[in-house]
């Protein structure tokens, strides 16, 4: 009896793996299809209790490996550029920049998930594989494996193309991003991915 319980554990223990693995393998290949993203778009938060409390609205781009801009236009601008091993996170209203190491930051922004090597993708979180093969697309649920500023994350991808990712913090509340007007494996300009604060720009610079 001792034995076929442990036969059933080691079963499924390594079926459980080859799941992760497969899942891990199916989204990265995905990610790694798209070498430049341009796209418009949507950003919901809901509460949680499921009413949206905000929205805004912006365009991201972003090129393999770690480069990548996320602009918010309205309501309250903002700018967020990473590339090689620093990002800026700029607030036009307040006239202030911060700059933060890259390696720190790429686990707690899960949007660079689209633009950051594979080492970062199985470093910090747990993948599984939600549902394929449907009209729904391709769904992937990240968990961290580490303390983060969110408890998980949903990636929905479409033809190969992502679609939406759902982003839930510890509160229960979801921040659900959704993406449109996307063209991918197209020549960006490297000025998109450089920061140059004005002469008025407050700078806090937390990689020192």
């Amino acid at each position: 009896m001792i034995r076929k319980c442990l036969m059933v554990f080691i079963f499924a223990f390594f079926t459980a793996t080859a799941y992760a693995d497969d899942a891990y393998t199916s989204l990265s290949t995905l990610l790694n299809n798209v070498q430049s993203m341009q796209a418009n778009f949507t950003q919901t938060i809901y509460d949680n209790r499921g009413k949206a409390i905000q929205k805004s609205f912006g365009n991201m781009s972003m090129q393999r490996p770690g480069k990548f801009r996320w602009v918010v236009t309205k309501p309250i601008p903002q700018v967020i550029v990473a590339n090689a091993s620093k990002l800026w996170i700029y607030d036009p209203d307040l006239e202030q920049v911060t700059i933060r190491s890259l390696k720190k930051s790429a686990g707690e922004t899960p949007a660079l998930l689209l633009s950051h090597v594979d080492t970062v993708l199985e470093k910090h979180y747990t993948v599984k594989q939600m549902q394929n093969n449907t009209a729904q697309g391709e769904w992937f649920s990240l968990t961290p494996k580490a303390d983060s500023t969110f408890a998980g994350i949903k990636m929905g991808f479409i033809k190969g193309q992502i679609q939406e990712m759902d982003l839930e913090d510890h509160l229960g509340h979801t921040t659900r991003i959704y993406f449109k007007n996307i063209r991918t494996n197209i020549n960006l300009s490297p000025s998109l991915f450089v920061f140059k604060a004005n002469a008025n720009t407050d700078v806090i610079n937390e990689t020192r």
